[in-house]
């Protein structure tokens, strides 16, 4: 993914509302007063929403993880030019939802947006594997994803033909369950292309 095709992806996040999304998923990270927490996006992309956090949040340690150099080459530019300490300090590695690079207990939220789809079924196992691996006992995942929702585009029917359409109405809340973590929390966010639930879940 050139330059061309990360400012075309934050462009068209920005055209069908993605904003919305990474606030509620940010707002269902409940970090209030957890000024030191750590937090890791497993997918960040171009880092909009680890940079949202980091703004609002003063002294949280963040950590992106991402697959793509070019998008961690955006995400590490645009968190130079921040005038938040926080954001400049965020830690961008290159890897893999199945791999999470992190040392067992020492995370207190990791977050996933709109990713998990992407997966295959074992990839979505060992990532909420890892997930419980990385987090802390008293820690969070906070899971955004597609669940079937009508796009409100005219072109919605061949987006959803693809593996935006993985997910129906209560198979990410299956999933989770059947991964061992309990929900505590959820939210709805109506894009263009497609309702993503937003689930707080914690391991049991």
């Amino acid at each position: 993914m050139g330059h061309r095709s990360v400012r075309f992806y934050d462009g068209f996040g920005l055209l069908v509302g993605a904003p919305r999304m990474y606030a509620a998923v940010a707002a269902a990270a409940d970090l209030d007063g957890a000024r030191d927490a750590c937090v890791v996006d497993v997918g960040s992309g171009s880092g909009q929403l680890l940079r949202r956090i980091g703004r609002a949040r003063p002294g949280t340690r963040l950590v992106g993880v991402e697959p793509d150099e070019r998008m961690l080459a955006a995400a590490r530019r645009a968190a130079a030019r921040s005038r938040s300490a926080t954001v400049r300090a965020i830690r961008w590695e290159r890897g893999y939802a199945e791999e999470i690079p992190m040392a067992d207990g020492t995370v207190d939220r990791v977050l996933s947006s709109v990713m998990f789809h992407h997966l295959d079924a074992d990839a979505r196992t060992a990532m909420l594997a890892e997930v419980r691996r990385v987090l802390r006992p008293d820690g969070a995942l906070v899971l955004a994803d597609f669940d079937g929702s009508p796009c409100l585009l005219p072109f919605g029917k061949s987006l959803h033909a693809g593996p935006m359409s993985a997910f129906g109405q209560g198979d990410l809340q299956a999933l989770l369950t059947e991964a061992g973590f309990t929900i505590r929390a959820q939210r709805h966010v109506r894009l263009l292309i497609g309702g993503v639930a937003i689930l707080s879940a914690a391991p049991q």
